[in-house]
């Protein structure tokens, strides 16, 4: 089955976010399809997300991934970075960015409201609980993959993406070795209680996470399962996966999500 590739564009306050739809090859614009947004880790863009674009379009989404404003490495092509600098970059600010997204994919003549799904991985997984969280209303369904929830902590134990600090005198720049935070990072963070913010979604989530993972330990997810309602949310560890995934364990990830999105609802 040939996907179907359309690169996009939007403006979030000035700054130009660009970003690729995954289509359904029997794609026709006056039907409406359920819209998936992509969000993904740190230093990543959007063509982080591709082959899970290219998964949920295989089963009838519109699949919509997009680089983070300020977030990918320096040098990349401006054919896949947003707009924006790095030491501007916080997680509200990408929390933003993911609602100039959904606002965007949502106004398309082919984008079915009433069934949205957010995946992210890894900070864009923390983001896109956040976002649920902001919006729980307008959102589904909620996927997160070994979700970055240690951030907080991190940036309390002045820890940030690598780097070494002192939190009590945190600098302007805080070199991460292979980006630059701005100060504003570790203030937009370091008094957030991340469970309590994402159980203000109350729809259905899916956390899939590596029992390996040596920069987000399992017991983040395992914690942030506990302070959803009871029922609300499926968490699996997966044996042997590490804060990332090779193809066998991304086929096994978007197996789980496949079975995750069937509860009631026909996909192919």
């Amino acid at each position: 089955m040939e996907i179907i590739e359309k690169s996009f564009t939007c403006d979030k306050d000035g700054f130009k976010i660009r970003g690729m739809q995954y289509l359904p090859s029997d794609f026709e614009q006056n039907r409406k399809y359920p819209i998936v947004i992509l969000s993904h880790g740190f230093l990543g863009n959007y063509t982080h997300m591709a082959d899970f674009g290219r998964d949920f379009a295989s089963i009838g989404y519109v699949a919509c991934s997009f680089s983070f404003c300020g977030s990918s490495l320096a040098g990349q092509s401006r054919q896949t970075a947003s707009d924006g600098k790095s030491t501007d970059m916080t997680i509200t600010t990408q929390v933003q960015d993911l609602a100039a997204v959904k606002n965007f994919i949502l106004q398309q003549t082919y984008a079915d409201a009433e069934r949205l799904v957010l995946l992210g991985v890894s900070q864009g997984g923390f983001v896109s609980g956040l976002a649920a969280a902001a919006d729980p209303d307008m959102v589904k369904k909620l996927i997160m993959i070994f979700p970055a929830l240690c951030i907080p902590d991190d940036a309390r134990r002045g820890r940030l993406a690598g780097s070494s600090y002192d939190p009590n005198h945190v600098p302007d720049v805080i070199d991460c070795g292979q980006t630059l935070l701005g100060k504003a990072f570790h203030e937009d963070v370091a008094d957030r209680d991340p469970y309590q913010e994402l159980a203000a979604y109350k729809g259905p989530v899916l956390i899939l996470h590596g029992r390996e993972d040596d920069l987000v330990a399992d017991t983040y997810s395992i914690q942030a399962q506990k302070r959803y309602e009871k029922g609300q949310c499926c968490l699996h560890l997966i044996a042997d996966m590490g804060h990332g995934y090779n193809e066998m364990q991304r086929q096994k990830l978007f197996a789980y999500i496949r079975q995750f999105l069937s509860d009631g609802e026909e996909i192919r």
